[in-house]
């Protein structure tokens, strides 16, 4: 009870639980040194309504009864417990608003007070309750009562016999936990245009997402290359647009979206849209090609230069903003797709546009000609519009930075920015909410190479030579191993490289060089998976656990409570033993380090610490 009433008394202080691995790492936690035991008839007593907390307690009795989980990562510093006389026989969940609705800002804090005579979650709506359900799972170990180990081809049938043989228990009690998320918006952008991916895989991702208290998927449904959702409005989209594998046509039907999004809710999840426009819609052109230009074209020009392209990549076709026709059809499909997802967001791309692909049709040639027209006033033109359609179907809108950040258009303060390539204080800083996604931090495709068919650039049997000058300046500055042409250490053919490590992504302060006010403007940030690599077979290990480290950042804070930022030394081996509980779960998160540096490295280190003097992580 003493640390208890230290944790309620200097809300400040915390200590750091040593034989549960939490992820994300609660704001407050105070623990004691008494393992206590749960008993086998252990319950969730909570509310009976509303539906969604009575599934999420069965979601979660049903992990804690057979996930049996005990640490691979092995204590840096074990504390010496004793065992509890008595048993935890429940979990007491009480919630103050149960009707209190999933929103963006949505309350989704809780307290957690376990101790011998009882445990008690408390929270404000049942969104924090699934939060502290989340962490109370993550606290509950297991303890095998028989210390035999076996080969692994025996293991099934040891599996079987340990089942009824486990105790389980929650270490270094009495447990005091107070948390809430630094940002209500926590999530991940996951691109379903490039590649497809069946609906099993992205409930699975949604399941993944709400282990890890994000909150937010951000569905980029459609791009140039595939337009995979089927719309009643205008059903020749996905029709011609989808693609066909296999003599089927990959598209997501209404009830499929309705799946979706009430899976996601129930888990505390929000799913917010986004088509794509007016760049990035070469796929409408397979049914409306009288609405796109430049459909159909090579995405560079004869000379390959960057500044000759017609599109950011394969392939090409933009809509067309000097057409009636066009916003028919666009406020057709912002309409119903608006319908289909009751988030009070959407997102309206609005990235990448490429005024030559414009330049291309004669229609907006006479325009811009007759009205003094430039690619920047034509985009205002399409925006103004989509946003219009946007708030018009009671949605607040969200764009990609673009229009603020490079072509300097007056975007009304009401929509939000994503930033995902220039300095988010570009946006904050004038007034706009924006979500942190810089591609130099939070991009999880980056780092595998190029993947355009047509790049003889790889074909370099001998490491080129180092240009005179180059070669000058870097001896001056004693630089001269910096050398690293893209097939020799260099980019290897990604526009993004290096691969975004979860160090990397752990180190991401999306608040960086804002004052506090400007600081407001952050809603929070989301990871991007960009698909033209991955696709169900790689989803799980392209973003698992690396967008764990995101989570992380967004709810627990880039600091902590004395104003630190959360160095790796603490992450680590956290964050290790979380990549093999998401496995557990059936995640198949990538491995992030040989296993023998979980079980035997701090050790070691500590062995050597003293002579040699490391300085770990």
């Amino acid at each position: 009870m003493k640390s208890v009433a230290l944790a309620i008394l200097f809300p400040s202080i915390t200590w750091a639980l040593q034989s549960a691995f939490l992820w994300p790492i609660p704001q407050t936690i105070v623990s004691g040194n008494i393992d206590l035991y749960m008993d086998k008839s252990f319950k969730i007593h909570a509310p009976a309504s509303p539906v969604v907390l009575r599934d999420a307690v069965k979601r979660y009795m049903k992990i804690i009864q057979t996930e049996h989980w005990s640490p691979v990562q092995t204590v840096v510093d074990p504390v010496l417990t004793t065992k509890a006389d008595s048993t935890l026989s429940s979990l007491e969940v009480v919630v103050h608003n149960k009707n209190d609705d999933l929103v963006p800002g949505a309350d989704e804090s809780y307290t957690l007070n376990i101790q011998e005579s009882g445990a008690v979650l408390t929270a404000t709506t049942v969104w924090g309750a699934i939060r502290g359900l989340e962490t109370f799972s993550q606290l509950v170990l297991a303890h095998h009562s028989s210390d035999k180990i076996t080969d692994i081809h025996d293991s099934e049938d040891a599996d079987n016999e340990d089942h009824h043989r486990v105790d389980l228990y929650i270490p270094e009690t009495p447990i005091y936990i107070r948390d809430a998320p630094v940002y209500p918006h926590r999530g991940l952008m996951l691109d379903t245009a490039r590649n497809y991916f069946p609906v099993k895989d992205i409930l699975r991702t949604i399941d993944a997402l709400a282990y890890s208290k994000m909150n937010v998927l951000h569905w980029h449904i459609t791009d140039s290359q595939s337009f995979p959702l089927r719309l009643a409005s205008v059903p020749e989209l996905a029709q011609h647009g989808a693609y066909v594998l296999n003599q089927k046509r990959l598209v997501y039907t209404k009830n499929d979206v309705k799946q979706i999004v009430n899976y996601a809710r129930a888990r505390g999840v929000r799913v917010i849209p986004e088509i794509d426009m007016p760049a990035h819609t070469g796929s409408w052109a397979m049914s409306h090609k009288e609405i796109i230009t430049c459909s159909d074209k090579f995405w560079l020009d004869a000379t390959n230069e960057w500044d000759g392209r017609l599109a950011a990549e394969p392939t090409t076709g933009q809509l067309n903003p000097v057409l009636d026709d066009t916003y028919t059809v666009v406020d057709k499909v912002i309409g119903e797709v608006a319908s289909l997802f009751p988030d009070a967001y959407y997102h309206g791309g609005g990235d990448e546009p490429v005024y030559k692909c414009w330049e291309d049709s004669e229609d907006v040639r006479n325009y811009m000609k007759e009205y003094n027209a430039t690619g920047s006033d034509l985009l205002n033109i399409f925006l103004e519009k989509e946003v219009h359609f946007i708030k018009n179907a009671g949605k607040i809108p969200i764009l990609w930075e673009d229009s603020v950040t490079s072509k300097d258009l007056p975007i009304p303060k009401d929509v939000v920015l994503q930033i995902w390539n220039s300095p988010l204080q570009i946006a904050a800083k004038k007034g706009y909410k924006v979500i942190a996604s810089n591609s130099n931090f939070w991009y999880l495709d980056c780092g595998h190479g190029g993947w355009s068919g047509n790049d003889n650039s790889y074909d370099e049997q001998e490491r080129p030579a180092v240009p005179e000058e180059v070669e000058q300046v870097l001896n001056k500055y004693g630089l001269a191993d910096n050398y690293n042409p893209g097939n020799w250490g260099g980019s290897g053919g990604d526009w993004c490289s290096p691969f975004k490590t979860w160090q990397r992504i752990y180190q991401y302060d999306i608040a960086f060089n804002l004052t506090q006010e400007e600081a407001k403007n952050v809603l929070g940030g989301e990871v991007a998976l960009w698909t033209e690599q991955t696709d169900a077979t790689s989803i799980d290990g392209r973003l698992w656990p690396r967008a764990s480290a995101a989570a992380e950042v967004l709810w627990s804070g880039r600091y902590d409570a004395q104003n630190h930022p959360r160095g790796l030394s603490n992450a680590m081996n956290r964050i290790f033993d979380w990549r093999y509980r998401l496995v557990k779960r059936g995640i198949k998160a990538e491995a992030l380090q040989p296993l023998w540096w979980q079980v035997y490295t701090y050790s070691m280190l500590n062995f050597f610490h003293d002579k040699l003097k490391i300085i770990c992580f």
